[in-house]
């Protein structure tokens, strides 16, 4: 639209209840952003809160459904993959300090779609902005695919927070609550081992074990 104003976001969220009240899920977004776009700009129409180009700001909110579904598509590259849903549900929960952690470490890197992303804000509001640097560098090999996501997760959030006795205990008992959950299922071995190292870790108080943790 040119302008910042709260009426683009009310639009969109009418647009996404008209969607789903049709029954149309993602899939059907990404096939047809013109058409989510045209539900959109009514609703902008409607209220009259700004003027719009309407052939710009379609073309706008098609390019966004699109570079979205990049990021989306990564986040989650097969419902049958269990480690990825886990991971992508923990990492956007908020119960952890960097989301991009527990993604790469599931083997989700959606830094260079963000930051697609992120440059295609900046064009259309007008902004110059520098590429960010990769947070974490691609040589550098973050887990070893055989440790769950949720158990390295902790693991780094004790790091972050420079394993405070707080934080150390909150590790304790959330590694306690995951071994219970896990227990009931000889196929979670794996999860079981490593959790449980990283607990024993954790009640010894072996601050450059956890370090090590995953390496």
């Amino acid at each position: 639209m040119g302008e910042s104003s709260p009426s683009i976001g009310d639009a969109i969220g009418d647009a996404l209840y008209d969607w789903t009240d049709l029954g149309k899920g993602w899939e059907e977004l990404k096939k047809n952003p013109e058409e989510f776009a045209e539900y959109v700009l009514s609703y902008l129409e409607q209220t009259g809160s700004a003027p719009i180009n309407r052939d710009a700001t379609k073309k706008v909110i098609v390019q966004a459904v699109q570079k979205s579904a990049k990021v989306l598509d990564k986040m989650i590259p097969s419902v049958e993959s269990l480690k990825h849903l886990k991971a992508t549900s923990h990492a956007v929960s908020g119960a952890v300090d960097d989301p991009f952690v527990v993604l790469r470490n599931a083997g989700i890197d959606i830094e260079p779609e963000l930051e697609e992303f992120r440059q295609f804000l900046a064009e259309i509001s007008g902004k110059k902005i520098e590429p960010r640097k990769p947070k974490y560098p691609e040589t550098k090999k973050v887990i070893s695919e055989e440790i769950p996501p949720e158990v390295l997760s902790i693991a780094k959030a004790l790091e972050f927070s420079d394993f405070s006795e707080k934080a150390m205990e909150k590790a304790e008992k959330e590694l306690l609550k995951m071994i219970d959950g896990l227990l009931d299922d000889e196929a979670n071995a794996v999860e079981v081992f490593y959790a449980v190292k990283l607990l024993r870790l954790v009640q010894r108080g072996d601050i450059e074990g956890i370090k090590r943790f995953g390496d």
